[in-house]
């Protein structure tokens, strides 16, 4: 059986949103968005999971689009081939 890899793809999206948010506080997007800062720390950090809405606050905050997040450096067609053996 093939080896999922969620865990390294949530990985690349925290590394995505600290990348994106570079020195800026976690506090200052908090003020732009409706989440706190201790959330949009845990999830920069890869501590939990959350929901798309959680994703989509975070974009506002960033004040970019929702795809951003995403646009991470995996291989996914070579991934799904793997599983799909």
């Amino acid at each position: 059986m093939s080896e999922f890899k969620t865990n390294e793809i949530k990985k690349l999206v925290s590394e995505k949103i600290k990348e994106i948010k570079g020195d800026t506080p976690y506090s200052k997007i908090a003020a732009k968005c409706n989440i706190t800062a201790a959330r949009i720390s845990d999830v920069s950090n890869n501590k939990i999971d959350c929901q798309l809405s959680t994703f989509i606050e975070i974009a506002t905050g960033l004040r970019i689009h929702p795809r951003e997040l995403f646009e991470i450096v995996f291989d996914f067609k070579e991934y799904y081939s793997e599983l799909d053996k």
